[in-house]
């Protein structure tokens, strides 16, 4: 038996959704699709079936994240994952890699000189209750996303982490369930996104200039889904955690943020991300 790696690509796709049906991970066929369209994957086969994944995505000219790194139950212990993980990462060469890892994954990435900087919290609410929007204070306001807002919003998202996502906003423009912007005095100040995803719906990106207004922004999305289920990962460091736990919206899970090479470097206009796009793309 010979295993093969190659690039991931549409026709992997149910094979990919089967794995994480597996694991009971809540990833739809679509979300794989998704993350296929902004990124770029590898998978390991044998004899044609797909027996592991790798997806990574590129943020500009410095930053990139890995995600998806999976290998089929019946075929661990042969090295696939570190495979799949040097052969991903010799693509990424030059590149300060972020990733989120669980506990059975941390020790490998150790070794392939990852090193612990974190832990992003996921928290989720299978049947929210109601949650109210919380006022918009003196020169504020909230207003819908459009096209236009592409640049700046582009804009907004690097200063909150360095990381130049113009596909991704333009692609979340097109396909979010809602995408909302903060506007103080007239200009942008920060934004939120409701997307689908797993087993409902997902919040994030949310990128905001401080604690104050990203509640804003979460609880103006919030306020419209009673009785859904809700999810919404978050840095541990960005303290939207305990006022999430309060909501209903209990950290289930805390997977260890880890970086190969430097950490993702706010610019100075203060803006921060309090939400992410997932685990994987973070």
């Amino acid at each position: 038996m010979t295993l093969e790696f190659k690039a991931m690509n549409e026709t992997h796709l149910d094979a990919a959704f089967a794995l994480t049906q597996r694991l009971k991970w809540p990833h739809r066929r679509a979300d794989w699709q998704q993350a296929l369209l902004l990124g770029d994957g590898l998978v390991a086969e044998e004899n044609g079936a797909l027996v592991g994944t790798i997806l990574f995505w590129r943020w500009g000219k410095e930053y990139a994240t890995l995600g998806l790194v999976i290998v089929d139950d019946a075929q661990q212990g042969r090295g696939i994952g570190k495979q799949l993980m040097q052969a991903a990462l010799a693509k990424l060469e030059g590149s300060n890699v972020r990733l989120h890892a669980t506990a059975a994954g941390q020790p490998l990435y150790e070794k392939l000189g990852f090193v612990a900087t974190g832990h992003v919290e996921q928290h989720q609410c299978r049947e929210l209750a109601a949650v109210p929007a919380i006022p918009c204070g003196p020169q504020q306001s909230i207003r819908s996303a459009g096209v236009q807002d592409a640049a700046v919003l582009t804009a907004l998202d690097r200063q909150a982490h360095g990381q130049h996502r113009p596909l991704l906003i333009t692609h979340l423009l097109d396909s979010a369930e809602r995408f909302v912007v903060l506007e103080e005095n007239g200009t942008a100040a920060g934004f939120a996104i409701l997307r689908r995803f797993g087993h409902g719906y997902a919040i994030g990106p949310v990128v905001a200039r401080n604690l104050a207004n990203a509640r804003l922004l979460v609880s103006e999305l919030l306020s419209g889904m009673s009785e859904q289920f809700v999810r919404i990962d978050t840095d541990r460091s960005a303290g939207l955690g305990p006022w999430l736990n309060e909501l209903g919206l209990v950290e289930v899970d805390a997977p260890t943020t880890m970086v190969k090479g430097q950490p993702w470097q706010p610019e100075s206009s203060g803006m921060q991300a309090f939400g992410l796009m997932s685990q994987a793309m973070a």
